[in-house]
């Protein structure tokens, strides 16, 4: 017999609030069974969290999220490169927005500066 896992289980697993466990349900990303009031996730159900999960970690939209899960699901043979694709575009958005980052941060602290050395005057 499959192990099951309570909601419980999973929000403290993955350091989660139980709200967010049932909002990934409200949008479909997971599928509990119940017994009585009881959600019971799946080994599957647990996956599934682990890729949402890690995709909100990286920023990805909940469409998003939902083709990653709906592709793992899938028993295409191109789904590894698919998956991989949508991973390397937000790995080079990230990378975009860290020089980004970067530039503003010395922009700031060139400002910083500038107004440190005119307050000694």
């Amino acid at each position: 017999m499959s192990r099951f896992y309570k909601i419980g289980d999973l929000a403290k697993e993955f350091g989660v609030t139980l709200r967010t466990l049932r909002f990934y349900e409200d949008k479909g990303l997971i599928q509990p069974s119940r017994s009585g009031t009881t959600r019971l996730y799946s080994p599957n159900d647990r996956e599934k969290l682990r890729v949402a999960l890690f995709c909100k970690r990286i920023g990805l939209s909940l469409t998003e999220i939902g083709d990653v899960l709906a592709l793992h699901e899938s028993s295409a043979d191109d789904v590894p490169e698919k998956i991989r694709l949508i991973y390397a575009d937000r790995l080079k958005a990230l990378e975009d927005q860290r020089i980004e980052t970067e530039r503003t941060i010395a922009d700031l602290q060139n400002k910083i500066e500038s107004l440190s050395g005119k307050a000694k005057h």
